[in-house]
């Protein structure tokens, strides 16, 4: 494997040495740096070059190496709300302009992540014009691009922006919500780094480091060593018949590798030496039929990035939202139902990691649903908690946690109960406003089913209990397993919340 990395890191390998300083596209004017770690300034200049970087009364400095690289790290910032000038010189002097130090957060996934106001977000108009309250808000929008092999060269990101007006209709708008929930409440800068692509699938986004920390995955693992080995022999055998023109005996370029860490490859990892706070994940409609399956790709995805960066950061995913028609069968497991189950159990099993419920706020016609506020307000929960101090502070609506069997009846036990547990309804494209308590005596839980040994569903009678529920069916005297919300489509029919007005996650206790 690392014979296969080094043939690899040389034929993609830049010719950098060069007499001017060039730093690294992840750099530039309106960039938000990360507070509270080393800052790495990486790029290229003459061999043995030395690089000076100064910021914020702060100054490194570093000699390239023999192949033209350099890498000056600065010492740990504190977070600085008023735009600065961070100055690199050796042979030419670069100055980036109006650069703050905050909390930068990675935001990726598919189209429900890159999703910008651009996509018709509800109230878009109104929230975009909101925008110049937030000035220290900016993000940096990633092209979508694959690689075989682990890029060190060039990110393929733009400039950074500040977050106006006229930005956001190219700024993912689950990220911006999230952001500017976090700043209002800290006054920290945020940055973005959106950084997803629209109907991709988790493969191409999980790292072969990441593939490796899963044993269960490591027939996938073996295929991307030997998708990378063709890959090296099949350039060397262009290399041997480069003199001679005759390029058709190397044969056809190969491919393989299940399209695993291909996007990793030329979308995150030219940035793992840029710091962040934490990452936040939307996807899983291009792997919606999976369903545990999908927990083991959350975590080599999670563990990868983690292993890249160095530190366990923070990590929140979004659990896909209702879609497609309803339907009537008490057993469900259709459209979406098994992958959301998955994210849960991810969520709930893989340190540091958080889950924004949105089965309440999704659209059965449309797999992209416009309420984007709601899901970063959720996202913020999680962050404003695990960040930012506010240690009593009810992320999550109810999460599944235990059962036992008493009296004919199941009894459900939950994290995040919060204050209390409550029947509610939310309209879904009604951002930012708290679900209606149903009224005495038109409270009845909805969305529950009940099985027994012979493993056939009936809608379950289901009532709170403290901080339980209690669900029971006459067909099922001696039940076995309970599922909630396990539909592709249960809104309006799944109105378990807290008092906080968080809504419980869709789950299941079997695993038929």
């Amino acid at each position: 494997m690392n014979k296969i990395l080094l043939a690899a890191a040389a034929l993609v390998a830049v010719n950098s040495a060069t007499a001017a300083v060039k730093v690294s596209g992840i750099f530039s004017d309106d960039m938000v740096l990360q507070r509270g770690k080393p800052v790495p300034v990486w790029g290229t200049a003459e061999p043995g070059e030395e690089v000076k970087v100064a910021f914020a009364g702060k100054t490194a400095a570093a000699k390239t190496g023999a192949d033209g690289r350099f890498k000056v790290v600065l010492p740990p910032l504190d977070a600085l709300k008023t735009g600065g000038e961070l100055t690199v010189e050796g042979a030419n002097k670069i100055v980036f302009k109006n650069v703050v130090v905050g909390d930068v957060w990675l935001v990726s996934g598919q189209s429900n992540s890159e999703m910008s106001f651009s996509w018709g977000i509800i109230n878009g108009k109104e929230e975009m014009a909101k925008a110049k309250d937030y000035p220290n808000i900016r993000a940096v929008k990633f092209r979508h691009e694959t690689s075989i092999f682990p890029s060190a060269g060039e990110p393929c990101c733009g400039k950074w922006v500040v977050a106006t007006e006229k930005t956001l209709g190219g700024i993912t708008a689950e990220g911006y919500f999230m952001a500017r929930e976090i700043n209002a409440k800290t006054g920290i800068p945020i940055g973005i780094l959106d950084d997803n692509w629209s109907g991709c699938r988790i493969e191409p986004f999980v790292c072969a480091e990441g593939l490796r920390l899963v044993p269960e995955l490591k027939n996938d693992s073996d295929g991307v060593v030997k998708a990378r080995a063709a890959m090296v022999d099949w350039c060397c055998r262009i290399a041997a018949h480069k003199e001679d023109g005759r390029f058709d005996q190397a044969g056809r370029m190969p491919s393989g590798g299940g399209n695993w860490t291909v996007q990793h490859n030329a979308m995150i990892e030219p940035i793992v030496d840029f710091p962040i706070c934490g990452a936040t994940w939307y996807q899983g409609c291009s792997n919606g039929n999976e369903g545990m399956s999908y927990a083991k790709k959350l975590e080599a995805l999670i563990g990868g990035w983690r292993a890249k960066w160095g530190y366990e950061f923070p990590f929140y995913i979004v659990q896909l939202a209702s879609y497609t028609a309803k339907t009537d069968d008490p057993a469900g497991g259709n459209g979406y139902a098994k992958i959301r189950n998955a994210m849960r159990i991810a969520a709930q099993t893989i340190p540091k990691t958080g889950l924004a419920v949105a089965i309440d706020i999704g659209n059965a016609k449309d797999i992209h649903p416009k309420n984007k506020y709601d899901v970063g307000y959720r996202l913020s929960l999680w962050a404003r908690r695990d960040v930012y101090g506010e240690k009593d502070l009810v992320v999550s609506g109810p999460l599944y946690k235990s059962m036992k069997v008493e009296d004919g009846k199941i009894r459900l036990s939950f994290d995040h109960v919060g204050s209390g547990l409550m029947a509610a309804e939310k309209g879904p494209d009604t951002p930012g406003i708290a679900p209606t308590p149903c009224e005495l005596g038109d409270d009845k839980l909805k969305g529950f089913a009940i099985a027994g040994a012979d493993k056939r569903w009936y809608w379950a009678n289901a009532e709170i209990d403290g901080k339980d529920v209690v669900v029971s069916a006459e067909e099922v005297p001696v039940p076995v397993a309970v599922r909630y919300a396990f539909r592709a489509n249960p809104m309006g029919d799944c109105n378990l919340y807290n008092k906080e007005g968080l809504p419980a996650s869709p789950f299941r206790t079997d695993d038929w």
